[in-house]
C-alpha cells in the first residue's frame, strides 16, 4: 500500500512548514480485532513508579474527621423530599452582555453550517472525565452536524483515560507528563493540551470511531501533533492496518503536525515510535460543516497551570487551530487549596486569563465555576464546602474583565447542600461518592444544562432533531 505526501503549492501555501499533510489511498476499514492488551504508564523521571495517575482531586475527609474550618452543615438523615435536579431552574450565562452575545453568536454561526465551529475545553477532572464534555458534543453534533470527534489522546497519559464517542487501545509502556507531574520533566512544553505521551520500545495505541453510537462513527482526518527537537525519533502512523506513514521529529525545537486524509468512513489510526517522540495529542475530523468539541482536561489541575505552559510552543497550534469558542473549567481544586483566599486567588485568575488572552485574544470565553462539595464531619452530619461558593464569586467578578462569561456549576446543580441531596436523596444518584465529582447520569444533566446556557436554547436540548429550525434567541 503507498501513500502520497501533499507538496503542492497550494498545500505549502495554505499550511505552516512544520505540518505534513498525507494523503491514504481507499482501505477497507478498521480490523476487526478488539482491544485485548495491557498498558503501563509511568512518569518520564520515574525508575519504578506505580502510582502513574495524575494527582486526583483531593477526596472528601475521612469519616469522624471534623471539617477544617467553619462550614455549614447538614444532617443527611432530615432531607426531606426526594430531590429532583428537573425542578432546579436552568442556570445562564452571567456578565456582561456584549461577552454573552460573543458567545451566542458562535452557535448562530454555527446554524448556518457552512463551516466547522470548534468548541475547546480546558480544565480538571470534570473535563478529564469527557462524561460532561460527552454530553455536549452529542447534543450540539445532533443540532448543527458532526464534524468529528475532535482532541483525543492516542496513547494513555494515565489509567483510565477514556473518550465518550471514540474507540481507544493502548500496549506497553507510556511516559506520559503534564504540568506540576510528579517526577515530570518540569519543562512547560506539553502542548495546546497540556499533556504529552511518549511511547516505550513495542509499545503502541491507537483510535477509532465508534461503531453504533449515533455521533463519532467516520472520521476523514487524522491530525497527530508532536515535538520536534534535535535528537527526536520517528513516528509510524498506520491507519487501517496499511502500511505505515513515517514522520521523523528530529529538527529544531518547534511544534509539528502530520495530517493523513482519509476517505470519509470508520477508520482506525494506529501510532507507534521509534525513538523518543512526545506526542501532544490527535484530532479526528470530518470534511463537512458541523461541530467539533475538544476536551483538553487533566485530572488536579487548577487555571494556574496556563501561567507556566511555553507559550511560544502552544501559540503555533492555537493559531492553526483557532477554537470560536474557549471554556475553562477550573475552581474545584482552588476552592481545596488551603493556601488560597479570594484575594490571593483573584491575582492568580487575572494571570491565568491574562495568558489565555495573549493566546487567543478575541474567542468567545466562559469560565464554569467549581460543583458543590460534601465533606463528612461525623455520623450523619456532612459538612457543606464553604470555599466554593467565593470561587464562583470571584470568577464572576474577573471573568468581565477579560470578555468570559461565567456559569456556575454549583448553582446548575441546585447550589450550597445539592452535592449532598444528589447523592443520599436523588433517584438516580446524581454525585459520586466522594462527593465532589458526579455519576454518569449527572455529568449528563450538568452537560446539557450547559447547553442550554451557552445556546440560549428555548427548548430542552433533549429534544433537538436536526429537523429543528436554525435559530436561536441573541
Amino acid at each position: 500500500m503507498t501513500y502520497v505526501l501533499l507538496t503542492v503549492l497550494a498545500a505549502a501555501a495554505s499550511e505552516p512548514e512544520w505540518v505534513q499533510t498525507f494523503r491514504l489511498p481507499v482501505t477497507a476499514g478498521p480490523p476487526a480485532d478488539e482491544c485485548t492488551t495491557r498498558y503501563e504508564v509511568k512518569a518520564p523521571r520515574a525508575k519504578d513508579l506505580d502510582d502513574d495517575a495524575p494527582p486526583t482531586t483531593p477526596t472528601a475527609a475521612k469519616p469522624e474527621t471534623p471539617a477544617p474550618e467553619p462550614m455549614p452543615t447538614l444532617d443527611t438523615k432530615a432531607l426531606g423530599a426526594r430531590f429532583d435536579i428537573a425542578a432546579v431552574p436552568l442556570e445562564p450565562l452571567r456578565g456582561r452582555e456584549a461577552d454573552i452575545v460573543r458567545v451566542r453568536e458562535v452557535f448562530l454561526r454555527a446554524a448556518a453550517q457552512r463551516s466547522t465551529t470548534r468548541l475547546a475545553f480546558w480544565g480538571a477532572s470534570h473535563v478529564a472525565g469527557e462524561f460532561f464534555t460527552g454530553q455536549v458534543r452529542r447534543l450540539l453534533q445532533t443540532r448543527w452536524g458532526d464534524a468529528g470527534h475532535g482532541f483525543v489522546m492516542p496513547g494513555p497519559p494515565w489509567k483510565g483515560y477514556r473518550a465518550s464517542d471514540a474507540n481507544l487501545c493502548a500496549s506497553g509502556t507510556w511516559l506520559s507528563d503534564f504540568m506540576e507531574r510528579r517526577d515530570g520533566r518540569d519543562d512547560g512544553r506539553h502542548g495546546p493540551a497540556g499533556m504529552d505521551v511518549l511511547a516505550m520500545p513495542g509499545a503502541f495505541g491507537w483510535v477509532q470511531t465508534t461503531k453504533s453510537n449515533p455521533q463519532g462513527r467516520t472520521v476523514s482526518r487524522f491530525e497527530v501533533a508532536y515535538l520536534r527537537e534535535p535528537g527526536a525519533g520517528t513516528l509510524h502512523l498506520a491507519v487501517d492496518g496499511g502500511d505505515p506513514v513515517q514522520v521523523s521529529a528530529d529538527g529544531p525545537l518547534g511544534p509539528g503536525v502530520a495530517v493523513l486524509e482519509v476517505e470519509d468512513g470508520p477508520h482506525r489510526l494506529r501510532l507507534s515510535a521509534e525513538g523518543p517522540v512526545r506526542v501532544y495529542g490527535a484530532w479526528m475530523e470530518r470534511s463537512t460543516p458541523g461541530i467539533v468539541v475538544d476536551a483538553m482536561g487533566v485530572t488536579g489541575r487548577t487555571a494556574a497551570s496556563w501561567q507556566k505552559w511555553d507559550p511560544e510552543l502552544m501559540r503555533p497550534f492555537l493559531d492553526r487551530r483557532r477554537p470560536d469558542l474557549v471554556v475553562l473549567a477550573y475552581g474545584t481544586n482552588e476552592a481545596n487549596d488551603k493556601s488560597l483566599d479570594p484575594e490571593k486567588y483573584t491575582t492568580s485568575l487575572r494571570s491565568s486569563l491574562r495568558r489565555m488572552r495573549a493566546l487567543l485574544p478575541d474567542t468567545a470565553c466562559v469560565l464554569v465555576g467549581p460543583s458543590d462539595r460534601g465533606k463528612k464531619v461525623k455520623g450523619n452530619t456532612y459538612a457543606i464546602w464553604s470555599a466554593t461558593e467565593w470561587v464562583a464569586r470571584v470568577q464572576r467578578d474577573v471573568g468581565p474583565e477579560f470578555g468570559c462569561a461565567t456559569w456556575d456549576l454549583q448553582a446548575a446543580m441546585g447550589g450550597p447542600g445539592s452535592m449532598l441531596q444528589s447523592y443520599f436523596n436523588a433517584e438516580p444518584k446524581l454525585a459520586a461518592g466522594d462527593l465532589i465529582h458526579f455519576t454518569v447520569d449527572g455529568y449528563k444533566e450538568m452537560g446539557t444544562r450547559f447547553v442550554a446556557a451557552i445556546t440560549g436554547a428555548p427548548t430542552d436540548p433533549r429534544t433537538w432533531t436536526l429537523l429543528e429550525p436554525p435559530s436561536l434567541p441573541r
